[in-house]
């Protein structure tokens, strides 16, 4: 097999003298799929440009060493050139289609090309039946769900027949079953096509099976490259890198560990794990005595049923306007108490995000009744009821337009009529709280996509609501940064009493933090428990294209072992099975 991707002795240095990657020796052969992992900043997108083109041609900045892509290197020719070997996927697929059907989305690029006419056909029928859309020529891109667009922007790409494809996080902004859908379409384009194929993710479960070679990077190091039995089996190694390691591979390896039982499995591929071989060998060896189940210790989570009602919800209906009108509520019943932490988890389109506008104001109900500490949002302002509930989005960058970090949490404040000598303190705290009391005067956009998302949180914070509402905190972020926010979510709730919602599509970030999980299908609500009933209920959860913590079906299956069903997290699996005989 021949070299398709080699990078030798290369260092890039963006303008400012930021050094993103540092003395790279890597190559990937025709066919391989490589996956690069590293925690945000790590040098893994400036990765990608370089293999595409975007630097130097989009993003400037110095380079050393040698860099080829399918025998060419980028920076010698224009991008459109490069385009015709190597293609790429961004992670948002809304910036990659703007033709006013899926066919002509896919068409594009080959027509530019001068590709005959039948050929351009036969190539666009070809991609999209690899990307499973057969059926959508005539849609609007627009109108397809985010799993959908994300295949459409694949194809796009995969009709213009590229020897190399960069994929650039293209699951993180989507919901389970977008994910899914994404990395069965990777699946049947490797089992089918011979493409090598670079892809950087945070999502480990979803990418062991795939991978060919790995690929980690940490501060523009490459710090481990190999197979994934080399790199899988070194998690605490992978975790300093701020790189979540495969649920599977790691309770495997630390329970082979603990036995001293070998990691390896008489040849067999430490990607192909799935959750009855790990239980399996969990349970040979809890069977054999070699080790012992611990005692999970005391959650610290309950519920406080008795505590006053700050959001009441009573048979809430919203219709989108529009022929016909889209029902996205259908007579919601919900009450929220002081203190809880409650996580909403459901896929897009099933009302999570509508139900939260009705709380803030920012959508009136079609019918039915929202109260807020009493009072209903009809008769409140928008400005009256952010003194009351902070919503965090998703994207930072839609909530920071001032000169400095400190003016953006005095913003808020000012319109809340503080004195300026409360104000100074409140930002001087919001800013402690978030670790940020070094950058009051940097600006915003300045700092790093995790530090605008906790500024943002400060910002919030320094108002001083009743209820904090996060949306999607898990988008973009790293191992690390994922938490960092519920970190703080959690503070706020139990130092001073206040309720936090949080909406995410990460099941064991809601395992870990929530007490209350709410889950939502077609503009209701399909469940509502504790984490533990709610993910025990694998058919309900199935119906709605979502899945338990991976560590929970485990747990489950050794259930008759000792190991509680309130197993919820990898964290609490490793510690129940950390015992030795």
């Amino acid at each position: 097999m021949d070299v398709k991707v080699k990078l030798h002795g290369v260092t890039f240095t963006y303008e400012g003298d930021i050094v993103a990657l540092r003395d790279l020796n890597l190559s990937a052969r025709r066919g391989e799929f490589v996956v690069v992992l590293g925690a945000n900043g790590a040098g893994k997108s400036t990765l990608c440009y370089l293999l595409s083109g975007i630097i130097p041609h989009i993003y400037g900045g110095r380079r050393t060493g040698e860099v080829q892509v399918a025998g060419r290197d980028p920076w010698d020719e224009p991008i459109h050139v490069t385009a015709q070997r190597c293609g790429v996927l961004l992670q948002d697929p809304e910036v990659q289609l703007f033709m006013p059907t899926v066919r002509a989305e896919v068409a594009f690029g080959p027509a530019n090309l001068q590709v005959p006419r039948e050929e351009i056909e036969r190539r666009v029928a070809e991609a999209l039946a690899l990307v499973r859309l057969e059926g959508l020529e005539d849609r609007n891109p627009r109108d397809l769900s985010g799993g959908q667009k994300q295949r459409a922007a694949l194809a796009a790409v995969l009709a213009m027949h590229p020897q190399v494809l960069v994929l650039d996080e293209p699951t993180s902004q989507l919901d389970p079953l977008g994910r899914w859908e994404v990395v069965q379409a990777l699946h049947r384009l490797k089992a089918t096509r011979d493409i090598t194929i670079i892809m950087t993710t945070h999502e480990t479960d979803e990418v062991m099976d795939l991978a060919d070679q790995v690929w980690v990077l940490e501060e523009g190091r490459c710090i481990l490259a190999g197979t994934p039995e080399e790199v899988f089996t070194q998690p605490e190694r992978l975790e300093a890198a701020g790189v979540k390691p495969p649920t599977l591979a790691h309770v495997w390896i630390h329970v082979a560990r603990k036995s001293g039982a070998s990691i390896h499995r008489d040849g067999q591929r430490l990607r192909d794990l799935d959750v009855d071989q790990v239980a399996r060998q969990a349970a040979a060896l809890l069977r054999q005595g070699r080790i012992m189940p611990r005692p999970l210790p005391d959650s610290t989570r309950s519920p406080s049923p008795a505590r006053p009602a700050v959001i009441e919800v009573q048979d809430l209906v919203y219709r989108y306007p529009g022929y016909p009108p889209v029902t996205a509520l259908k007579g919601i019943n919900l009450t929220i108490r002081e203190g809880e932490f409650v996580g909403i988890i459901g896929q897009n389109g099933s009302g999570k995000s509508t139900l939260v506008k009705c709380i803030v104001g920012l959508l009136r109900p079609t019918a039915g009744h929202v109260r807020v500490l009493g009072e209903d949002v009809r008769r409140l302002s928008v400005g009256q009821l952010a003194r009351r509930v902070g919503l965090v989005l998703q994207n930072p960058d839609y909530q920071l337009f001032t000169i400095s970090a400190r003016e953006e949490i005095l913003f808020g404040l000012r319109n809340l009529g503080i004195p300026r000598e409360e104000a100074e303190i409140r930002i001087q705290e919001a800013l402690r709280w978030v670790g940020l009391e070094t950058e009051a005067e940097t600006f915003p956009f300045r700092l790093s996509f995790g530090d605008r998302r906790k500024l943002t949180v400060a910002a919030i914070l320094a108002m001083d609501p009743q209820i904090l509402i996060l949306d999607e905190p898990t988008t973009a972020q790293d191992h690390r940064g994922r938490y960092q926010l519920a970190e703080l979510a959690r503070r706020f709730r139990e130092e001073k009493g206040r309720t936090v919602i949080m909406i995410t599509h990460d099941m064991e970030l809601v395992a870990r933090y929530a007490e209350r999980v709410i889950v939502m299908w077609d503009g209701q609500i399909l469940m509502d428990g504790t984490p533990e009933e709610v993910f025990s209920q694998t058919e309900l959860l199935h119906r709605s294209f979502l899945r338990p913590p991976i560590a929970h079906e485990i747990a489950r299956q050794l259930a008759s072992f000792g190991i509680p069903r309130r197993v919820l997290t990898t964290q609490d699996l490793l510690t129940v099975l950390g015992g030795l005989p």
